[in-house]
């Protein structure tokens, strides 16, 4: 094997590694399974809420449940945060605005299921429009032109979690899952629907014919374009309370609670 072939396969080498360890970090923290913020929750949801108030909420395994949440946090500052910030470092405002526009763009089955198992054939018409308009005008979506037209204005994201409490099912336990984050048994199965329905995760995925390497690859870029977000949220939420358990616990539920009722 000659000089400049083995320098072409190392190199090759090194970068499927490079996008092998990014993909890896994606599934490790369970970002497309979900923190659970992922899919439910966005900074204003939880401040335009008013999440002040105590509630009554079933935790009987609270002490599992905090050692989880101290791992969690371990992870946080020192895998997502060092992310983020070399993300938002390098990466100018205009792109991490398209790419945020992309990722959630390609969540439109997840919100049209939520929509049609709930009934609500209007917000499964507007959230089909918006993604038929940011699809194509929108250039797949990193643009949101859908916003500017009055009858397909953004409306609640639902998802199967929202359809299976709208269906009666009770929340259960208050759970903090090892690398997912705040949940609950209901919503724990909802997440896990959530992702049956999206055409790009596994284990249904339209892509696998790409190769693991790139639905790994794919998997981390959205995991780091959405890092910024999700971060700022959870540093906000620990931040500002003497017990961060005990908020994140209180504003996660507070928030579903009322997304069901809704």
């Amino acid at each position: 094997m000659n000089y400049w072939r083995r320098m072409r396969l190392m190199k090759n080498f090194k970068f499927k590694q490079s996008w092998m360890l990014a993909g890896g970090l994606a599934l490790l923290m369970g970002w497309q399974v979900s923190v659970a913020a992922e899919s439910y929750l966005s900074e204003e949801d939880f401040y335009y809420e008013d999440i002040g108030a105590e509630l009554d909420i079933y935790d009987p395994f609270e002490r599992v449940n905090r050692v989880t949440f101290e791992l969690n946090d371990f992870l946080y500052d020192y895998v997502m945060e060092p992310i983020a910030t070399v993300y938002t470092t390098i990466a100018p405002d205009p792109v991490e605005v398209a790419a945020t526009n992309f990722f959630d763009n390609l969540k439109y089955p997840v919100r049209l299921a939520g929509n049609l198992l709930q009934g609500r054939l209007r917000g499964a018409w507007v959230e089909t429009g918006r993604f038929a308009i940011n699809s194509t005008v929108g250039l797949a979506g990193i643009r949101r032109p859908a916003d500017r037209i009055a009858a397909f204005a953004p409306i609640p994201a639902e998802d199967i979690g929202q359809a299976f409490g709208a269906w009666g099912i009770g929340e259960g336990p208050y759970l903090v899952l090892p690398l997912l984050g705040p949940s609950n048994v209901r919503d724990l199965g909802g997440l896990i629907a959530d992702r049956a329905v999206n055409p790009l995760k596994e284990p249904y995925s339209l892509i696998r014919d790409w190769g693991w390497e790139r639905e790994l690859a794919l998997e981390a870029t959205e995991f780091i374009a959405t890092s910024p977000s999700k971060l700022s949220l959870y540093n906000r939420l620990k931040g500002e309370s003497i017990d961060p358990y005990s908020s994140m616990k209180n504003g996660f539920t507070q928030y579903r609670r009322s997304a069901v009722e809704e």
